[in-house]
């Protein structure tokens, strides 16, 4: 088994870099998929510390997995919920809901009544990616329907852009203008919504129009994914957080000619002596390894082991991997590290706050 390290401080550097590069913009933390696999509650507790006061996830689980755990967070959810039972599940735990539906938005007004409960909303715009939101040339009746709903409170108006906005200049700007028209035909309605947001810290470096009252920081958080240009520049830049440790098990020699690893198929051309970890797969380790056999020119698995970058032998198995360690220093219980993308790790490994 593993254990999934995951170093505070960084966050918390990667944090102040950010929000030194936006100014004065409030800054959103999206702690979707488990915080990308940091473990939302606890990272949620320790950005409240820090000062955050508004959050952002895409799972009603996780919002109220957070609602539970940490007081005092207004936790926006960037996913449309229509259900009625999702909707009551909303209101009962005080979340800001995103709205992309007249439908939607009958039923927060007529459940929030029934159950004694103020209905806080964000209107959601569909940009692009067909999956749930308004389309912006209905902002206006998007807008009407709030207005003649009265006990539905604005909190904000959104966007989620695809991925590939980071593309041209010119579609960056059509996106710019067209959600300012989705503000201006809202606010003819004489509704101000509390955050407009459109952009990630990434985005927003590409495209400073996008700078509206608020802005969303997601994998940039936590050190993953492309850096913004600025934070790149700075000195440090950002820190890349979560390391999985496992520790060695058992050593053992094989003899020349000795085959290893999960399918049989490495042969050790000397005598050969390895470690055991009880790690694999099933961890979330190499997920690259799932997929069709490692091809001769692929890129050969690594750990560390007492400072020293070791070789994987063999394909790793679903709970248990061998390391070539003739040449090192190792013993059973020694510790053993793997660079990792936290948002793979299984959500059952134990994560350590440091």
């Amino acid at each position: 088994m593993i254990t999934l390290m995951v170093q505070t401080e960084r966050i918390l550097q990667n944090y102040r870099l950010l929000q030194r590069q936006v100014g004065n913009t409030p800054m959103i933390p999206v702690l979707e998929a488990n915080a990308f696999g940091l473990g939302d509650a606890a990272v949620a507790q320790l950005l409240a510390d820090e000062g955050v006061r508004t959050i952002a996830v895409s799972r009603l689980e996780e919002a109220v997995r957070i609602a539970d755990a940490v007081r005092g967070l207004d936790i926006l959810l960037l996913t449309p919920y229509a259900g009625e039972e999702d909707i009551r599940t909303i209101l009962e735990n005080d979340l800001v809901a995103a709205v992309g539906s007249n439908e939607s938005a009958v039923l927060f007004s007529s459940l929030s009544r029934r159950l004694h409960r103020r209905a806080r909303i964000q209107l959601c715009f569909d940009f692009g990616m067909g999956r749930f939101g308004f389309a912006p040339q209905d902002a206006a009746k998007a807008a009407q329907t709030v207005k003649h709903l009265g006990n539905l409170e604005l909190a904000g108006v959104f966007t989620v852009l695809p991925s590939g906005s980071e593309g041209k200049a010119s579609r960056r700007a059509q996106q710019v203008k067209d959600f300012g028209r989705v503000l201006a035909a809202v606010r003819r309605e004489e509704l101000t919504p509390g955050f407009a947001h459109m952009a990630d810290v990434n985005q927003l470096a590409l495209c400073p129009e996008m700078r509206l009252s608020a802005v969303r920081v997601g994998a940039a958080l936590f050190g993953r994914g492309e850096a913004p240009r600025p934070a790149k520049r700075e000195r440090g830049g950002l820190k890349k957080v979560g390391r999985a440790v496992s520790e060695v098990c058992d050593i053992k020699w094989l003899s020349a000619g000795s085959t290893v690893g999960e399918d049989g198929r490495c042969r050790v051309k000397r005598a050969t002596r390895v470690a055991v970890v009880p790690a694999g797969l099933a961890d979330g380790l190499f997920p690259e390894e799932t997929g069709a056999r490692r091809g001769s020119f692929g890129r050969r698995p690594t750990c560390e082991i007492n400072g020293r970058r070791l070789p994987i032998l063999g394909r790793v198995g679903l709970t248990a991997l061998t390391v070539d360690v003739t040449d090192a220093d190792c013993a059973p219980g020694d510790i053993v590290s793997f660079e990792v993308d936290p948002v793979g790790i299984s959500a059952f490994a134990r994560r350590e706050y440091v």
